[in-house]
């Protein structure tokens, strides 16, 4: 029996092979590179739209609940005799002033921070938003609190726990957020929302810095106020909050706050090949438009959302209180 020869692959044979394999596992790699550099993507945006939504609801009950003070909404009557809030370790008239400003639930300081209390590197070109309320719940009183115990008759405030004993009356704690754009906590390059909030402690009220939430780079704030004499609550124009037209002396009525914000994503893109090339136009006639890579603090290796959002105030009384 004649056996018969076997042969295996020649060289060209076995070449030719390898160089399938290796076209197939080269695009086998670009698709892995491609799909993961479309997750991170993907992952980058989700978290972006993730920080946009908590920072506008952090922001809009606390505006709609502005000027509310419980059984009596008339921010005149109420005493604030005999109390002091502190600022930065110690008890600061300035910061006492700025915490009881209570005829002044809402307020701006247009593109600057000129808080007597120190912030956390504030941004320039910010808007800082003031708001002023009671709390949403009903509590019992607490020493080194300020609260504010009311009937439909008046209303006052204190800090040593003992309430001053209003009949039929309710207690609840005082707010006081100043929302301003500054540097996180946790990495002094990247932007915040933050702000001075009213906290217990050292026997009485004190401003406490806080973050809020990474990534917003700026804030600007529009008031839209009803200048008409009428017993319907509508917008009749929106100015920004240095506009005499918004100022308790103009006698009218902030009846909403409209936010412009800028937020960016938590990564930098700069070795995927992200550029970002557009131009913002903040909601605020003195600021000039905002380009990435060209405005200074705005790296342009980031993605970013602008939105903008009206809040409408549940308490609309006059600016002035009464």
């Amino acid at each position: 029996m004649t056996g018969h020869r076997q042969r295996g692959m020649t060289l060209v044979e076995t070449m030719v092979a390898m160089l399938i394999g290796t076209i197939l596992i080269g695009g086998a790699i670009t698709v892995y590179l491609q799909s993961r550099a479309s997750y991170r993507t993907a992952d980058s945006l989700a978290r972006l739209q993730e920080n946009v939504r908590f920072a506008l609801d952090s922001l809009e009950p606390d505006i709609q609940l502005a000027r509310y003070w419980g059984l009596m909404n008339l921010p005149v009557k109420i005493n604030t005799a005999g109390l002091a809030v502190s600022c930065n370790g110690a008890t600061d008239p300035e910061a006492t002033a700025f915490a009881l400003q209570l005829t002044a639930p809402v307020e701006a300081r247009d593109d600057t921070y000129d808080l007597d209390c120190t912030g956390t590197n504030p941004r320039a070109g910010s808007d800082v938003l003031v708001l002023r309320h009671a709390g949403a719940r009903i509590v019992p009183g607490q020493a080194g609190q300020l609260q504010v115990q009311s009937n439909i008759n008046g209303a006052q405030l204190f800090d040593d726990g003992i309430a001053p004993g209003l009949p039929d009356s309710e207690i609840r704690d005082v707010v006081v957020n100043a929302y301003y754009i500054g540097e996180s906590t946790f990495d002094a390059a990247v932007p915040a929302l933050r702000r001075l909030t009213l906290v217990a402690g050292g026997g009485q009220g004190r401003l406490q810095d806080q973050e809020v939430i990474p990534g917003v780079e700026n804030l600007q704030v529009q008031f839209g106020i009803d200048t008409t004499d009428n017993q319907r609550v509508d917008v009749d124009r929106y100015v920004d909050g240095d506009s005499p037209l918004a100022a308790p002396a103009a006698g009218n009525r902030i009846v909403a706050v409209r936010l412009w914000m800028m937020v960016r994503s938590e990564t930098d893109e700069t070795g995927q090949g992200f550029r970002d090339d557009r131009v913002y136009t903040p909601a605020d006639a003195n600021l000039a438009p905002i380009q990435p890579g060209v405005t200074a603090g705005y790296p342009d290796a980031f993605r970013r959302v602008a939105i903008s959002k009206t809040v409408f105030l549940r308490n609309s009384g006059g600016v002035d209180g009464v």
